[in-house]
């Protein structure tokens, strides 16, 4: 069985973004700021401050993807191109996922790696 869900008012929230904010990150005395939140224990106020932590790192890259993409459309032209160089070791025609990654090369074979090709005619 859970327990039941915190219910924390707006000025609460407010002094403990302050707190956090104060503090350097990670380093908030959840036992010792506990007095400042009569209705809540340390264990809540630790997992408040969680959860608003993840908030923030979810908000700045969800930023930070978007102004990676936009930066890209720019510098593509807005054509949905990548900026990467037009090259003969470079793959196009894969998503970006299965590019290679760019200290490699890759060469197309050429058959003397293989070696020769065994052709056998059937009924002949």
């Amino acid at each position: 069985m859970r327990a039941a869900r915190a219910v924390w008012t707006e000025a609460e929230l407010a002094l403990l973004k302050h707190l956090m904010w104060l503090e350097e990150p990670g380093t908030v005395d959840y036992r010792r700021v506990a007095y400042l939140f009569p209705n809540h224990t340390w264990q809540s106020i630790q997992k408040r401050c969680a959860c608003i932590r993840d908030l923030a790192r979810r908000k700045a890259r969800k930023q930070r993807m978007a102004a990676q993409r936009a930066a890209g459309m720019v510098a593509s032209g807005e054509s949905g191109k990548s900026e990467e160089p037009d090259s003969p070791t470079s793959v196009t025609e894969l998503p970006p996922a299965g590019r290679l990654h760019p200290a490699l090369v890759w060469v197309p074979s050429t058959g003397h790696e293989i070696g020769p090709m065994n052709l056998c005619t059937w009924g002949a």
